[in-house]
């Protein structure tokens, strides 16, 4: 595993761990029953994985190249209300815009960069959640 890549699991695991963390403490473990215990641990697991998990996939989805449109869209908008059209330099049309994206995308396909890693460590955290609910379901009953 590359440098980079073991950076972007660890820094992808601190910031889940830190949002479960917050949870947890926030809820307080003190004077809670096992099962309550459990839960709050479920929950706490749950929130980073769903969040990181469906941030992930949409990267994913988007470096397909399915919402170029909409981003060459946002990016004239924004240039026409700020102005930026004035410029001596031609603005870039949809074609070049799709041309340079695709570039960009095979670059970073081919330094072994990609979004994956925030799946897994979603995955993770998701696998960690289930069995503190399984915990909860056990003590509970």
């Amino acid at each position: 595993m590359s440098k980079k890549r073991l950076i972007q699991y660890l820094s992808t695991t601190g910031i889940c761990a830190a949002i479960t963390v917050y949870y947890i403490v926030s809820r307080g473990l003190g004077g809670k029953s096992v099962a309550e215990v459990f839960r709050i641990l479920a929950d706490g697991f749950t929130i980073p994985a769903l969040l990181v998990g469906s941030l992930g996939l949409m990267m994913i989805i988007a470096d397909t190249g399915t919402l170029d449109g909409v981003v060459y869209g946002m990016q004239t908008a924004f240039k026409m209300l700020t102005f930026q059209f004035v410029s001596k330099k031609k603005p870039m049309n949809y074609g070049e815009f799709k041309e340079q994206r695709e570039e960009n995308r095979r670059e970073r396909r081919e330094n072994g960069g990609g979004f994956g890693y925030l799946v897994v460590v979603s995955g993770v955290f998701l696998l960690f959640s289930v069995v503190f609910v399984l915990l909860f379901y056990k003590y509970s009953a």
